[in-house]
């Protein structure tokens, strides 16, 4: 069988067209990874890709985006890419989704919700805390009231905005189980430490195991180059005479 005859493709509207290399496995869930802060979703994919946890089987079009393809270890991709793992598809975006793609984007996660016949959708995002700790909590809102996750916390008041938002209002609205996992971050560069705490979560929900150390071992290697090069800057500035006394 060639490559084209293993590809199935459905376009549900001119929109969106979802391509399959390869068709999933029985799952439980579906779990979403786009854009947040600290890159903390994309990364703890990214992660489980990287020790072959999960694998690619499948891409995620958008008519209203701008065509922009990703270039890994010099073959060329699309930038949402769908994921096979133990009891859970993943679906990851590496650029941030258009405005105007949002809501079909969200329609076809619903179409394979409903056409897998899946337990429920898990979306990975982030929440922005003014200073770091040695340790990213986890919290979480979910559209069911009856909802209790081992080691994270249910987060009682604040706010969403952006894909995470109007994933939860449409799931809520079509009773659709879905959980939003955010995990603290003070950071605007990769934070594996945040990412290995959604990761460890993703354990005591679906059972997916991954030894973390490595990323947080990076994450922490990051930031003391980071803190170094501040604080070489902060000595030459010290160091600097005004521009008045050089002349004046």
């Amino acid at each position: 069988m060639s490559h084209q005859e293993c590809i199935k493709a459905c376009e549900n509207s001119n929109m969106v067209k979802v391509i399959f290399k390869s068709e999933p496995k029985k799952s439980s869930y579906l779990i979403t990874a786009f854009q947040t802060v600290g890159f903390i979703s994309i990364l703890a994919v990214k992660y489980l890709e990287e020790k072959n946890i999960i694998r690619e089987i499948g891409s995620i079009t958008l008519e209203n985006d701008e065509p922009i393809a990703v270039i890994e270890d010099g073959e060329v991709g699309f930038p949402i890419k769908i994921y096979e793992g133990p009891s859970s598809i993943f679906v990851s975006s590496q650029f941030p989704v258009a405005k105007e793609s949002v809501r079909d984007l969200i329609s076809e996660l619903f179409e394979i919700y409903k056409k897998y016949d899946l337990k429920g959708i898990i979306s990975l995002d982030g929440m922005t805390v003014e200073k770091g700790k040695d340790t990213s909590d986890v919290y979480y809102v979910s559209t069911s009231d009856k909802t209790k996750i081992d080691g994270a916390k249910k987060l009682e008041e604040g706010a969403m905005v952006g894909l995470s938002a109007e994933l939860s209002l449409r799931a809520k609205m079509g009773g659709i189980p879905l959980t939003v996992l955010m995990a603290e971050t003070h950071l605007q560069i990769p934070d594996g430490l945040a990412a290995a705490s959604l990761l460890g979560i993703i354990k005591n929900i679906t059972g997916i195991s991954v030894d973390t150390k490595e990323l947080i071992s990076e994450y922490k290697e990051t930031i003391s180059k980071i803190n170094s090069i501040m604080s070489d800057i902060a000595k030459k500035r010290k160091n600097e005479r005004p521009v008045s006394e050089i002349y004046g």
